[in-house]
């Protein structure tokens, strides 16, 4: 199908770390501004990279973790 995201499997690459055509990204630079395109863009793996970081420095809820936001997300940041 035409319109779906395309990832090979076996290539090497994160199942999330998806190639959208670039109409779909034309569309996130006008609704959403350039900068969510941009982030768009990026490898599935730079964006959690990126995530890690600012969730590392930053007291942010810690919606990657597994344990749940009363456990503190398993880290003690107090």
């Amino acid at each position: 199908m035409v319109n779906e995201p395309s990832n090979s499997a076996g290539d090497g690459r994160h199942p999330l770390d998806r190639t959208y055509p670039e109409r779909y990204y034309e569309i996130l630079a006008r609704d959403l501004g350039e900068e969510k395109a941009q982030w768009a863009r990026l490898p599935y793996a730079e964006r959690m990279r990126e995530l890690a970081w600012y969730h590392a420095h930053f007291n942010t809820p810690d919606d990657l973790s597994p344990w749940p936001a009363e456990l503190d997300g398993g880290l003690d940041r107090g």
